[in-house]
């Protein structure tokens, strides 16, 4: 007899559907899998027999063939298991074979409990997707699960539950309790004394999603800083929400998944692997710059990072993809992130610094600070030069910026954005492809006239100049003109110091 039944198989983000089919033959009792199958599936055959006897059903004796169709494309993970079990069933007539179109996802125990896997909330979008009426998953999984308010999804605790005739009604999902995560909104903007220009420049930075680079002493503000932005940055979009918790699925270690709504933000180590920041490993689970897709990136001590390893951003930043290929597969996950890289001017921090005293020798800086110099930081849109407070700014209550204030200003400036490049497949300034940059970016007279001069006398690369138009058109957003006009220009050419 033959039963079928239906799964996806996964490789980073993408999911591929998989036939699962079984046949029973008479003749020497054994179980035989085929498919190009990493071990753990390989495995699937030892811990599937115990969990259909200990549920309470026979498990047939005779020549068992399992084969999980495409044979070329490879399958990994625990998730097979469910799928493998109601296809045996069926083979064996004690589960009917429905007219509607069954997917199965979930790893089982020796008992025939339904045990919690990784990554699968890419595995059932792709499901629903493709229309199945159906779509059995772990009760365990439910948390990753319910925002999806999808009513074909049906949760199962044992594989008993398969035989129920209303298995739906096992769990209201909708009900479930979610379990969320949201960035702290007592961060603010307003804690912060003195450095003014840096918080603007923090604000220009999340209007028109420009990268951002910032040079200064210890104890200026500079992660203090950093840690606010999420505060300004704007809501996330449901499609943003969906695709940043499939990347956090992937990852995820444990069944208590919390479901992200706000902004990422990651910190990274400066010691941090190429593999750490990239992605990799043998299961090609997503980097820090893909974790932080759609919300913030911010490497502290930049210049401290492997050299290698911040080399590596340069293709992530261009493509918003990190492209993972190793001996074991290929991955390809999202990395559209904002990156904010702080820096100290010298290995002690006091270079060039107002009252400030460097112990260091002139070869150390040199060395140190030739890391700023290279094609990286020349892909960084802002770049500031900071100096300590002073006590006056600190002991001063003053008109602070508060992060309301400033993240209405981003708002409005992000709404200009929309209308303007809402013709063209574009939806922020930083990211105007070259052929568009005279369109858009238009200035004065008194504008060009700077720019020449600035381009005549070597001090801006190609990319440089589109980079300080892109950041003043930003800048006249927030300001709310219609064009460039020659302060606009003259403030993006502070904010690239380096």
């Amino acid at each position: 007899m033959l039963g079928k039944t239906f799964t996806f198989s996964r490789i980073g983000m993408n999911c591929h559907e998989v036939e699962v089919e079984v046949d029973l033959k008479k003749g020497l009792p054994g179980i035989v899998i085929t498919g190009l199958l990493s071990q753990e599936v390989k495995e699937s055959k030892d811990r599937i027999r115990p969990a259909i006897q200990n549920s309470g059903f026979e498990f047939p004796v005779k020549k068992i063939t399992i084969n999980l169709g495409p044979a070329e494309a490879v399958k990994s993970g625990t998730h097979y298991d469910l799928a493998i079990a109601a296809a045996i069933l069926q083979a064996s007539g004690r589960l009917e074979d429905e007219d509607m179109k069954y997917c199965y996802f979930g790893e089982l125990n020796l008992s025939g409990e339904i045990k919690w896997v990784r990554g699968i909330l890419p595995l059932v979008v792709e499901a629903i997707q493709r229309g199945y009426q159906k779509i059995l998953v772990p009760e365990k999984n439910l948390n990753e699960l319910v925002y999806l308010n999808n009513s074909s999804i049906i949760p199962v605790k044992r594989i008993s539950d398969l035989f129920l005739s209303q298995p739906s009604n096992l769990i209201d999902y909708q009900q479930a309790g979610k379990k969320t995560y949201q960035y702290k909104k007592e961060y603010d903007y307003s804690h912060i004394s003195g450095q003014e220009n840096l918080i603007k420049s923090f604000q220009i930075a999340a209007a028109g999603n420009h990268h951002m680079l910032i040079v200064g002493p210890p104890g200026s503000g500079k992660t203090m800083a950093a840690s606010r932005l999420p505060s300004i940055m704007p809501e996330l979009t449901d499609e943003e929400i969906l695709e940043i918790n499939m990347i956090y699925s992937i990852l995820s270690q444990t069944e208590d998944k919390r479901w992200l709504t706000g902004r990422p933000f990651r910190t990274p180590h400066n010691t941090a692997s190429y593999r750490a920041l990239i992605g990799g490993g043998p299961k090609l689970l997503p980097g820090e710059v893909s974790l932080a897709h759609k919300g913030i990136l911010f490497l502290d001590e930049f210049l401290e990072f492997k050299s290698d390893t911040l080399q590596a951003l340069r293709t992530v930043i261009e493509k918003k993809e990190a492209y993972i290929s190793l001996r074991n597969g290929f991955a390809c996950y999202p990395a559209d992130f904002l990156l904010i890289a702080a820096a100290n001017p010298c290995p002690c921090g006091y270079y060039d610094t107002d009252n400030g005293v460097c112990s260091c020798a002139l070869r150390e800086i040199k060395h140190y600070r030739r890391k700023l110099r290279n094609p990286l930081t020349d892909r960084i849109d802002i770049q500031v030069k900071i100096d300590r407070v002073a006590y006056q700014e600190l002991s001063s209550a003053g008109n602070r910026l508060s992060s309301k204030m400033l993240a209405e200003n981003v708002k409005k400036a992000r709404e200009f954005q929309a209308f303007r490049y809402e013709q063209d497949n574009i939806y922020l300034n930083a990211a105007i492809p070259p052929e568009k940059i005279n369109d858009y970016c238009q200035i004065d007279n008194g504008g060009k006239k700077i720019l020449e001069k600035f381009v005549d006398n070597n001090l801006l690369t190609a990319r440089s100049y589109h980079k300080i138009l892109k950041v003043a058109r930003t800048i006249a957003d927030l300001a709310g003109a219609e064009k460039i006009n020659s302060a606009h220009l003259r403030e993006a050419l502070e904010l690239r110091f380096i």
